[in-house]
């Protein structure tokens, strides 16, 4: 086990190595610095791009006014139809709008029976 002096050395040799490998302050300052200027530049490059592609976007929008026409007749809400509409159609559903009769059996339909047959 070790004693308590023994341990205070332990810790004096790794405070004397971490001071050897550790940065003087000035090589610290220097390289935030050159951090700093390299991310001013890096902050104005997509400014740049992003007012290039507007000005490529524009000047295409004026070479070619004509080719987006706004719709002449907009549709009124009375013959206005959800997009989605079709997804209401199903399978069978035209069995579902009518009324079945009563005295009619669903097996009259399949079996052609000489009734069926107009005989």
């Amino acid at each position: 086990m070790m004693d308590e002096s023994e341990i205070r050395r332990h810790f004096a040799q790794q405070r004397e190595s971490d001071r050897e490998r550790a940065p003087s302050f000035a090589e610290t300052y220097l390289r935030a610095r050159s951090r700093q200027s390299r991310g001013a530049s890096q902050r104005v490059r997509p400014l740049v791009i992003g007012v290039a592609a507007a000005v490529v976007i524009a000047a295409a929008w004026l070479a070619h006014p004509g080719s987006v026409a706004p719709p002449t007749v907009s549709p009124t809400i009375v013959t206005w139809r959800a997009p989605t509409d079709v997804l209401l159609r199903t399978p069978g559903s035209e069995l579902l709008g009518a009324m079945p009769a009563l005295s009619a059996s669903v097996l009259d339909t399949m079996i052609p029976t000489p009734s069926n047959r107009g005989t």
